[in-house]
């Protein structure tokens, strides 16, 4: 299955989110980016996302607080986050909060792609788009 996400980058470290973002354009994603969360927040206010990359250590509003509040507004966004600083209970609580997947930097291109192609395929499922028979018959292509 390989279908283009929406896809939000938020990351203080400009080189990265800018980097990032070619590699996802490249693989024929819309991606969109913020330096910050109060940006990431006002990102999804005005455009539509299926995906979030989101860095845990920013300065402001952290990753968990902009994880926090997305869920308070009701975003229909899956939460990838992304942290150079490996913090197993705040993975383990954020997980359990409903964040689908927690990758420590420098992450490969290879793992954020198939991580990002799985975390669409979740909010697929979860909004009835496609059914698991699709997923394992690889027919699932939108």
């Amino acid at each position: 299955m390989t279908t283009k996400t929406r896809i939000l980058i938020v990351d203080d470290e400009e080189r990265f989110r800018e980097s990032l973002a070619r590699v996802l354009k490249a693989e024929g994603h819309t991606v969109g980016t913020a330096p910050d969360g109060l940006e990431a927040l006002n990102a999804l206010a005005s455009n539509e996302y299926d995906v979030i990359l989101l860095d845990m250590k920013m300065p402001g509003m952290s990753g968990a607080e902009t994880f926090h509040e997305i869920q308070l507004q009701g975003f229909d966004v899956e939460t990838i986050c992304l942290t150079g600083h490996a913090a197993i209970d705040e993975a383990t609580d954020l997980l359990q909060q409903g964040v689908f997947d927690y990758l420590l930097k420098p992450a490969s291109v290879p793992e954020i792609l198939e991580t990002v192609q799985r975390a669409m395929e979740r909010k697929l499922l979860r909004h009835g788009d496609i059914d698991i028979s699709q997923l394992i018959d690889g027919s699932a292509a939108k």
